[in-house]
């Protein structure tokens, strides 16, 4: 089963991922081209993990984090 899966790289882009079934936001990630160095991932608007497993319609949000003083 195909899932789609929107990827919003604030910033940068919105990316549409066709998922196969188990597959991780990492997966997602990768297909898109987004590295995770410095970012923070969430799924939904809550925290995620880069292994948790994508569901059909969900929402990644990549957010570079800010480094201040």
């Amino acid at each position: 089963m195909t899932m789609n899966v929107r990827i919003v790289q604030l910033g940068r882009g919105v990316y549409k991922y066709a998922a196969e079934e188990g597959a991780s936001i990492a997966d997602g990630l990768a297909a898109a081209g987004i590295s995770v160095e410095h970012m923070d991932v969430r799924v939904r608007g809550r925290p995620a993990k880069v292994e948790d497993i994508l569901r059909d319609g969900d929402l990644v949000t990549v957010i570079p984090l800010i480094k201040g003083g």
